[in-house]
């Protein structure tokens, strides 16, 4: 769960949501440029952590036909490719025994991974290719520094001194029990937001520290399926800091020295939203994938159905893959109705569930794009042109591998309406093109099917409205 966002992350949420009553806005021209393709993409993920009982209390109830409901709007309305998973600090609450090499953990340990497998096992079902991330929260508290689950604040507990071995074969455990449920985890990171304070669960490693541990761990879990080839095989995402930019800075050195090789992925949230923190991870990274592994905006959103905090998920994936990220993740699909937008559907426990506009402006958002395509670079000059630091139209643009289908994202982040002259670039300046839409009176609203003309589109968004255009040739 995401800790209290720095100011700068909430600097976008004070902008008001009035209509504006310019009739005839100044035009804003939107080039894009799909001969210079950029990074290819992984996909998009979105979370079920600390509400995975929440999910599936429908089904608790007997409710099973709103509950396969809500797994359709889940995992079949929306196209995702990443389901991001919690390992809670449960299923060790004492230790096993004194061998890291032999696990002898009881099952009623693993209770609270019945509703990780349950929505695991819906997902599927619904998206066969799927990939499953798991991040720990915390060990259990009697490996910790304050013999408690809790971050412990500013006293930044963290794992006690020759428990590396005992952590590894932990989490192995929880790759197992997954495993043998038929719900085999391919993405796993050890630590969640260590360069963070928390109160919450959580575990604080220094830079060097937290490498000594994905040393330690990620060479223990290779010996544990050495010497038993039937345990699951994972790849690692680190360091899955709280800041991209302390990721980057301080983090990836001391990392990807002491564990370069074990380092799959290099993964960070985006709650620390500072000037191109993502090219700089990029930069970091060596070559190696870089993904957002949770954002969601964790604050106050008093706007009708959270229409402000859902331009907030646009503008912050924008940013994200125009500076080179791989994979964006939501944090959470789930959540109880709150005023935050901290989640894409809000559900009452075992009774009614509904979806945010957050939810329709991201359905809209993954269902054109696709793992292969390519991000391509996008300009916006005139009114409504801003810098990263400032709102206004922000977008961003794929590219499939045959070259064949372009898709064009744009999120009007202000209170004004922008009138738009989008310029798709060769070979696309005559391709059919399809648009949709998410507003504040609009859910993913097609609109008709059309060409450029002279190699433009032209249209008006209103305020706060999320665009999509695909074209193909």
């Amino acid at each position: 769960m995401p800790a209290s966002l720095p100011a700068l992350a909430l600097a976008f949420l004070t902008i008001p949501l009035g209509l504006s009553s310019a009739a005839d806005p100044p035009p804003t021209t939107l080039t894009i440029q799909p001969d210079r393709p950029a990074q290819v993409i992984q996909g998009m993920g979105c979370g079920a952590i600390f509400y995975e009982a929440h999910i599936t209390s429908l089904a608790e109830r007997g409710r099973h036909t709103e509950q396969e409901a809500l797994y359709d709007a889940m995992f079949k309305d929306v196209r995702t490719d990443f389901l991001h998973l919690m390992v809670r600090h449960d299923h060790e609450p004492e230790n096993d025994n004194a061998d890291p090499f032999t696990m002898a953990f009881k099952d009623e340990w693993f209770d609270y991974t019945r509703h990780t497998i349950a929505i695991c096992k819906a997902a599927r079902l619904r998206q066969p290719d799927i990939q499953l991330y798991a991040t720990l929260y915390t060990p259990p508290a009697w490996m910790k520094t304050n013999n408690d689950p809790s971050g412990g604040g500013e006293s930044r507990a963290t794992l006690k001194k020759g428990m590396e071995l005992e952590f590894a074969e932990f989490c192995m455990a929880f790759l197992d029990r997954m495993h043998r449920n038929g719900q085999t985890v391919a993405w796993l990171s050890l630590t969640n937001e260590p360069d963070w304070p928390h109160t919450q669960p959580g575990c604080f490693f220094s830079p060097d520290d937290h490498a000594r541990l994905v040393a330690s761990v990620g060479n223990h879990l290779a010996a544990m399926r050495k010497k038993n080839p039937a345990l699951p095989t994972v790849k690692l995402v680190a360091p899955n800091c709280l800041s991209a930019p302390d990721a980057a800075a301080r983090y990836l050195p001391p990392l990807l020295k002491a564990a370069g090789p074990l380092t799959a992925a290099v993964g960070s949230h985006d709650y620390d939203r500072r000037g191109h923190r993502w090219k700089s991870l990029v930069d970091a990274a060596r070559g190696r994938p870089v993904w957002c592994t949770e954002w969601c905006v964790n604050g106050p959103d008093n706007s009708p159905d959270l229409i402000n905090s859902a331009t907030e998920f646009w503008l912050a994936m924008t940013e994200a893959f125009n500076d080179g990220a791989h994979a964006w993740m939501a944090y959470d699909w789930v959540y109880p109705p709150r005023k935050g937008g901290e989640a894409l559907i809000h559900l009452d426990w075992g009774e009614r569930w509904k979806p945010t506009r957050i939810y329709h402006g991201f359905r809209q958002w993954c269902l054109p794009l696709k793992p292969g395509m390519r991000c391509v670079p996008s300009k916006v000059t005139g009114p409504a042109a801003s810098d990263i630091s400032q709102p206004g139209l922000k977008a961003s643009a794929f590219l499939s591998p045959d070259n064949r289908t372009l898709v064009i994202h744009a999120a009007v982040v202000t209170d004004q309406p922008v009138n738009l002259r989008l310029i798709p670039g060769t070979p696309f300046n005559s391709a059919t093109t399809r648009h949709w839409r998410t507003s504040p009176t609009e859910s993913m609203q097609p609109y008709p099917d059309t060409k450029p003309t002279n190699g433009s589109l032209t249209t008006t968004l209103p305020p706060r409205t999320m665009a999509t255009w695909l074209l193909s040739r």
